[in-house]
């Protein structure tokens, strides 16, 4: 199993008057010494309401990612996971494949169908129904790999959207798509239709193998190559010595959010022992998960630590 970080935050409690942009650079370069293959940014506007505060600091993706690809050198970067709506697509496409360029061929092009209406209200951009958010995402893929696939200029014309004599150089050398959500008729199938990768950032192993059910159903159906695509998800983690410090621990990192903590008695995550949390990793592992991607509230340097000494070794 490989093992990435979605860095949702840009609190650090053992830094609160550093610029975000350098501890979250340093971050990304202890992860890719430790053998971290991933790192991920949100594409929103403000923070979302279950990781902290609409005022807190937060850095947009598409600019801090350049930042940390020329700090690093291995780890794969991409955001988690893009709106459609937020940008035109061929500039999208555009700046993946800038990316792409700057990272010396680690981008990733992590994309949903766009969820946060909030965002959508104050940015003044029209919040279509499901499906039609869903055939967005599609045509943005689609317009996407065409940039990156075929000899400039490009054009397209979809339904949604469209690209007239478009030029896109240097071309990325096979930016993968990876596809987040757990919708099973719609997302869980375009997913099988157009993903290198899929996400769900969150779940249990019972809860991610009923998606990965659906997904080879829906592979099958489409003639597409299940095994082929990687999956990957990620879990709130937290981690001590003991499990009532860990919960503990998760209470008080997350207290300041908009949402407060989740309820003990419901799904926290990975929050506990490194044992607990290992055994957590294998269930995914014996169901097919590729990647197990740590979501760190407040990005705890605890955490991080215990998981790299304890947990890596043993899953």
């Amino acid at each position: 199993m490989d093992f990435g970080y979605h860095h949702a935050s840009f609190r650090y409690a053992d830094a609160p008057d550093r610029p975000a942009i350098e501890s979250t650079v340093e971050r990304a370069q202890w992860l890719e010494s430790e053998g971290f293959t991933w790192l991920s940014l949100m594409d929103h506007v403000w923070q979302l309401p279950f990781v902290g505060q609409r005022d807190d600091t937060f850095l947009d993706c598409y600019t801090a990612l350049p930042a940390i690809a020329q700090a690093t050198d291995e780890i794969e970067l991409g955001a988690l996971v893009t709106c459609p709506h937020y940008r035109n697509p061929g500039y999208l496409g555009r700046t993946l494949a800038t990316l792409d360029h700057v990272s010396g061929g680690r981008a990733v092009l992590g994309i949903g169908a766009g969820w946060y209406e909030d965002e959508y209200d104050a940015m003044d951009i029209e919040y279509p129904d499901v499906p039609t958010r869903n055939r967005q995402m599609r045509e943005t893929i689609e317009i996407c790999r065409a940039m990156w696939t075929r000899e400039s200029p490009v054009s397209y014309a979809g339904d949604h959207y469209r690209i007239d004599e478009f030029y896109c150089e240097p071309k990325p050398d096979g930016i993968p798509v990876l596809i987040g959500g757990g919708g099973e008729e719609l997302t869980l199938r375009a997913t099988a239709e157009y993903a290198d990768r899929w996400n769900l950032p969150s779940g249990d192993p019972e809860t991610i193998a009923g998606k990965l059910d659906v997904l080879e159903g829906h592979c099958e159906e489409q003639g597409t190559d299940y095994d082929a695509i990687t999956k990957t998800v990620g879990n709130r983690t937290v981690i001590r010595e003991d499990a009532a410090e860990a919960h503990a621990v998760y209470e008080d990192l997350t207290e300041h959010t908009e949402t407060g903590p989740t309820p003990r008695e419901e799904d926290r995550g990975a929050v506990g022992t490194p044992a607990e949390v290992a055994e957590r990793l294998a269930g995914f592992d014996d169901i097919g998960v590729d990647t197990f991607m740590l979501m760190v509230p407040d990005n705890d340097r605890r955490t991080v630590e215990l998981f790299v000494d304890e947990v890596m070794g043993a899953v």
